[in-house]
């Protein structure tokens, strides 16, 4: 058997910019490609002990594991302890499934009938380099194209309510997925919170109100709280602290509504005690919902 060097190298570049590149999808991560090169070229530091015994410490599992924290972080920081859990979580997720993809298709095939060079050892089985490639083209047309289809699916009956948010007798009703990973809750209430677009809450909102909300209020905290002061809704507004995914720390403005009534699994649940928070951007790219619904209140 023959094994070229630089043509593992250049497999496992691949495959660890791939599962990384893959991770970020599936997390709605910020894609940056210098960081995720660098990343997936860490994670073929353990290939130095294919070249000399010396190295060899580093095809030991808890150093393997070093390295993949070292790639996560040099690909996604900064994050939070959760945040970089459920990141690791995914990683070697991806990574067992690709693995389990190069087996798969070398045992349908029947491959191992046939010898080649240049081939990979996996769990002591020689597989030729192109089925990895296989394997990941594969993984990425999943990911890419079939996930988010399976997802919707999937989420349609289950996940998906349809809840009707009460403000001064004025009626909203908009589409809600059920959202476990969504825990916030209003410091001051203790109330749970309900992360709903600006775009589908606005018309609660005057002009003025609504276009410093778009703006960011973050950076402009100050003009925000004189407007609220102003406003005849100023005793309903809370400000929210939370964390996510690649920003350890932000504010979220929020507003208390009258009622939310929330139509799940053939009941009706009406609660007033819930926030509704306010989020500038688009949480469903294809629309399908437009508030991240805390799971608590399905308890009310």
């Amino acid at each position: 058997m023959i094994v070229y060097f630089d043509v593992v190298l250049l497999i496992n570049f691949f495959m660890n910019f791939i599962i990384l590149y893959l991770v970020a999808l599936i997390l709605n991560l910020r894609i940056i490609f210098w960081r995720l090169f660098f990343g997936a070229l860490i994670g073929c530091l353990f290939l130095l002990g294919m070249l000399s015994e010396k190295y060899l410490v580093l095809q030991y599992l808890p150093i393997k594991v070093i390295i993949s924290i070292a790639m996560i972080f040099m690909c996604f920081w900064p994050f939070n302890l959760r945040g970089f859990l459920k990141t690791m979580g995914f990683f070697y997720l991806i990574t067992f499934m690709m693995g389990g993809g190069v087996l798969a298709f070398f045992y349908l095939f029947n491959i191992d009938k046939y010898s080649y060079t240049n081939t990979l050892v996996i769990n002591n089985i020689s597989v030729p380099w192109w089925i990895l490639l296989i394997s990941t083209f594969i993984l990425l047309l999943i990911f890419k194209v079939l996930w988010p289809l399976i997802y919707n699916i999937l989420i349609k009956d289950t996940l998906l309510v349809p809840i009707t948010i009460v403000l001064d007798e004025k009626p909203l009703e908009i589409t809600a997925l059920i959202d476990t990973g969504n825990d916030l809750f209003d410091p001051i209430s203790n109330y749970p919170v309900i992360i709903v677009e600006l775009d589908a809450v606005k018309s609660f909102f005057s002009k003025d109100l609504e276009v410093l909300l778009y703006r960011g209020y973050e950076d402009d905290l100050a003009a925000l709280g004189e407007l609220i002061a102003d406003s005849e809704l100023a005793i309903r507004f809370r400000v929210i602290p939370f964390e996510s995914i690649g920003k350890s720390k932000g504010l979220m403005i929020g507003f208390k509504p009258d009622m939310v009534t929330i139509f799940y699994d053939n009941k009706i649940i009406k609660t007033k005690d819930a926030i509704i928070g306010i989020y500038q951007r688009v949480l469903s790219p294809e629309r399908t919902y437009k508030a991240l619904l805390n799971p608590i209140l399905l308890n009310a």
